[in-house]
């Protein structure tokens, strides 16, 4: 099971996508958590016991595409190939996890939430600028990544299980000598590729699909034509904004606020300072008269205090930046003044101002309004959480779903023909966010005609549906699918006939005929390459095909299929190049690298043998 994700680990979403790693710590600092629901739907991954959920593998995949399009630009266009190889990448991970947890639990392994602790609070990038634990970088990273608490400390206790219990085991692998001569002479060598190109989609096909070929195909694919079952359904929707803008805070609530926390509201006098640092009083002194005689600042201070300018430049700072003995007469200096030498634990200080930039404060009624802003921010979660409770205890009581909508003040959105895939009959960018959402779809087709579902969980806010008709999974009429009938039989025309003409020239190939002969009488266009390393590739191969065609001698052929291309493609000169020392220490950590993954990955597939390993690929879109 596991060696079928193995091309997987190159791809560069696996690369790309790492983690904007989510963060919150409710039970290992106490940070409130999320209202939380899971949906019910079906397992696609099961070791032993253990279960992986679809909706999980949706919510995960949402989270990947978000995060592609913030690194990326909300242009870039998630295609069917790049979805695929993201759920291929979640597939990968979760069952290397469930793996993982399997092997602790059955040799008793456990990692204590203070190690984690300890873990979280060792990376740099979690720390302010004092080189402190902020948990308001925690906060940020969170509601970056959608990841939850549970999540991150679960993937934290896997890592640190997984590198003592597989990765310990294959560092320090030692190569033999004699092996690292012939590594360098391999990967050094160079190739000279000549290539045909059969591009399936532009062969031409010589006849029309007969009727009888229609009824055929139509009673043959019978499954490819099946209507999917859609459902019709209404919903209201309570943004995180609706409910702000539905909140109030009192005149009074502001007026206490401001007074509690007025100097939020100040923006201090700041000053342009210069300075330079002594170790004692005379030598301040004698920069003092320097700077009397007309001299430079700057000049002065590498002279005498041999500072360099980005050490003497402190830029604008506030009185309270600076140490306690200089800020007041620091700031008792005018423009342009220099100060007498002032005494710090640090030493003797000589300063000059060369700008002055006046404080300020928010006029009292702006202030107010922005607090009334920042409060309705601070309370909305709090409020959503009530209004949402409130909602599911109206849905219990049986009230009528227009009732429920009418108390929140909220519009009721009718949707025909929602699909498993998010798909409906709507054109409005508004809903379209909000029907595709894994949880929402989920629960749309977990519920029956006329019921009502409970509060669910979204983005930005939360939402119930009401299903108001099932339209069952049914065959279409054959009129209605004669478009893709065609479209399938032409596919397969035109594969036919690529495969008949691939035959050919394997035949060609194999009597001896040159590729050169065979490209001009199939009237087929012949490519050649530059010479080429292992780590390089051409029209589209993967660097998995070009280790295939490097293992192959002069003259013999492979096939490959690119996309709707077929590429047949053979080595027409091989150049061997002595390798220096300097790559030869390069070949071996590359060689080390290589095999440490690669007795990783076996080593993982061993110990997943002794488990239950399940996966239901289609359930995710994927071909089994």
């Amino acid at each position: 099971m596991i060696s079928q994700f193995r091309k997987l680990q190159d791809t560069w979403f696996a690369k790309i996508i790492l983690i904007l790693t989510g963060l919150s710590f409710v039970s290992l600092f106490g940070v409130a958590g999320y209202m939380g629901s899971v949906g019910k739907n079906r397992p696609v991954i099961k070791v032993n016991n253990d279960e992986f959920l679809q909706g999980e593998a949706l919510g995960q995949l949402e989270n990947e595409i978000q995060t592609a399009k913030r690194l990326f630009g909300d242009n870039f266009e998630i295609t069917d190939a790049i979805r695929a190889n993201m759920m291929q990448n979640i597939i990968e991970k979760n069952l290397n996890r469930m793996i993982i947890k399997n092997i602790a639990e059955k040799n008793g392994i456990s990692i204590s939430d203070d190690l984690v602790r300890q873990f979280i609070y060792a990376q740099p990038e979690f720390r302010n600028a004092n080189g402190q634990f902020d948990i308001n970088r925690f906060r940020q990273i969170l509601s970056m990544s959608g990841l939850t608490e549970s999540q991150y400390i679960s993937s934290i206790k896997n890592d640190i299980i997984r590198q003592n219990v597989i990765q310990t085991a294959v560092d320090g692998l030692n190569i033999p000598s004699i092996m690292l001569k012939y590594a360098g002479l391999i990967n050094n060598q160079k190739r000279v590729f000549k290539y045909i190109t059969l591009d399936t989609k532009k062969l031409p096909i010589d006849r029309k699909i007969s009727e009888d070929e229609i009824q055929q195909y139509y009673q043959d694919f019978n499954m490819n034509f099946m209507a999917p079952e859609t459902r019709d359904i209404s919903f209201f929707y309570m943004s995180n904004d609706d409910i702000s803008k539905q909140m109030t805070i009192s005149d009074e609530e502001a007026e206490n606020y401001y007074q509690e926390n007025e100097n939020q509201f100040l923006t201090p006098e700041t000053r342009h300072v210069l300075q330079m640092v002594f170790d004692d009083e005379l030598l301040a002194q004698s920069a003092i008269k320097d700077l009397q005689n007309g001299q430079d600042f700057y000049a002065v201070a590498k002279k005498q205090a041999k500072q360099e300018r980005d050490v003497t430049d402190l830029g604008y700072i506030a009185q309270d930046m600076l140490l306690e003995n200089l800020a007041e007469p620091v700031f008792a200096l005018k423009k342009g003044q220099v100060s007498a030498p002032l005494n710090s634990d640090m030493g003797w200080h000589v300063v000059k101002v060369i700008d002055i930039k006046a404080g300020s404060k928010v006029e009292k009624s702006k202030a107010l309004a922005q607090i009334k802003e920042q409060l309705k921010k601070e309370k909305m979660y709090d409020e959503s959480y009530e209004l949402a409770a409130k909602v599911e205890d109206k849905i219990g009581a049986g009230e009528e779903f227009t009732d429920i909508a009418k108390m929140l003040k909220t519009k009721i959105y009718d949707i025909k023909e929602l699909h498993e895939d998010g798909t409906a009959n709507t054109n409005e960018t508004f809903i379209k966010k909000i029907i595709t959402q894994p949880d929402f779809i989920d629960v749309a087709f977990s519920y029956n005609a006329g019921e009502i579902s409970q509060v669910i969980e979204l983005e930005d806010g939360f939402a119930s549906l009401k299903v108001n008709a099932v339209h069952d999974s049914h065959p279409k009429d054959i009129a209605e699918v004669r478009p893709e009938i065609i479209k399938m039989w032409e596919h397969n025309e035109r594969t036919a006939i690529a495969q008949e003409i691939i035959n050919d020239v394997q035949h060609d190939l194999e009597d001896g005929d040159s590729i050169d002969n065979i490209a001009k009488r199939f009237n087929l266009q012949l490519n050649t390459t530059t010479p080429m390393l292992r780590t390089q590739t051409f029209a589209g191969l993967s660097e998995t095909d070009m280790k295939d065609l490097f293992l192959e001698r002069a003259g013999a052929a492979r096939i490959f299929k690119v996309g709707d291309s077929q590429i047949i493609a053979l080595t027409d000169k091989i150049i061997n190049t002595s390798s220096s020392e300097t790559k030869s220490e390069t070949v071996l950590r590359q060689m080390k690298l290589e095999l440490a993954q690669e007795y990783a990955h076996q080593l993982l597939s061993d110990f997943s043998s002794d488990y239950d390993v399940r996966v239901k690929y289609k359930l995710l879109g994927l071909a089994d």
